[in-house]
């Protein structure tokens, strides 16, 4: 019950903050000189603007949550009840569905954080690259 009420609440959080970026941040806000600022983009292609086929790319989204998913299911067994890992595969699952169903039904994300010479991204791209670095050190701590 712990995970769908957490997936809900970033998925709304995902929203509200992509709706306030849709509002407000039609022109460029700097945040750090012009290193990083904050402004609204309508992003059609994945990670550093890599392009796919948009009909390619829905498919290897759905695939991959759906694998992703099936993977949380099979390392919570194995692990016995991590938090670690429930938290890890929270923040990749519920930030990851809402860029998802944007994706899917927008052919587009909206991206609105710019960090200059890098990329652009949002709150979801963050949580998702958060959700694997934890994944990862859960990983490595059971190794030893």
């Amino acid at each position: 019950m712990i995970f769908y009420t957490t997936l809900f609440t970033w998925i709304i959080i995902d929203i509200l903050t992509k709706t306030l970026a849709n509002i407000y941040l039609i022109k460029k806000i700097n945040i750090l000189w012009d290193y990083i600022y904050l402004q609204f983009i309508l992003n059609p292609w994945i990670a550093f603007w890599i392009e796919i086929y948009p009909t390619i790319l829905k498919v290897i989204t759905i695939s991959l949550i759906i694998l992703i998913f099936y993977y949380y299911k099979k390392e919570r067994k194995e692990l016995k009840s991590n938090k670690l890992i429930d938290i890890s595969f929270w923040l990749i699952l519920s930030w990851a569905i809402w860029n998802a169903i944007e994706r899917i039904f927008n052919s587009n994300v909206i991206d609105f954080i710019w960090i200059k010479y890098f990329s652009v991204f949002n709150f979801a791209d963050t949580f998702i690259t958060t959700g694997a670095i934890i994944y990862m050190y859960v990983l490595y701590k059971n190794k030893k």
